[in-house]
């Protein structure tokens, strides 16, 4: 492999993060995402799925939540079908909204509710179809599950949403391009 490969980066920034020196793991991170985030779907640039979702762990790992977002986002279009892109993803927009929370303590106007509560409907989304997932194949990663259940519990218990308030259409993944309000993620990015 190249060193500027993506994987080879994404090595490299493992190791960064194991010796604890996470601005340099960020940039190997930053640098194998340039590598082929731009790259149609086709490209022989673009690493294998298993790659993308150590990546997205990876970028998790040293709070750059918006850049995993995309690669989970773009991985979901690819495969719907993946339990732990979904779970990623739904956990990957809880740390978003938390840190969102933080940064706005103290200056929570109701723009800045909406767009939390929005945030954390997202999550809990991602988060309830990987459980729908893992129990259509019978999936047999328990930690995930207890994980995701767990999330989904905190963030109906922060929304004030019981279990017997479900929504039904909350059940079925909706691409976004079929609601009218645009893109769900997109406040992800700001």
């Amino acid at each position: 492999m190249a060193p500027e490969s993506s994987e080879c980066l994404q090595t490299l920034a493992s190791i960064r993060i194991s010796q604890l020196r996470f601005d340099d793991a960020k940039a190997a991170l930053s640098r194998s995402l340039d590598t082929w985030k731009d790259e149609p779907p086709e490209s022989t640039l673009i690493p294998d799925f298993p790659s993308r979702v150590s990546l997205s762990r990876l970028l998790m790992e040293v709070e750059m939540e918006n850049e995993a977002l995309q690669v989970l986002e773009r991985m979901v279009f690819e495969d719907d079908q993946s339990i732990e892109t979904w779970y990623l993803g739904g956990w990957c927009l809880y740390l978003i909204s938390k840190k969102d929370q933080k940064q706005s303590q103290g200056e929570v106007d109701a723009e800045t509710k909406e767009q939390l509560a929005s945030t954390l409907l997202t999550s809990r989304k991602w988060l309830r179809q990987a459980l729908k997932l893992c129990e259509l194949v019978g999936y047999e990663d328990e930690k995930l599950k207890e994980h995701a259940i767990e999330l989904v519990q905190e963030i109906q218990n922060e929304l004030g949403i019981s279990g017997d308030d479900e929504v039904g259409d909350d059940d079925v993944w909706e691409d976004d391009t079929d609601s009218d309000s645009g893109n769900d993620h997109d406040m992800a990015d700001s």
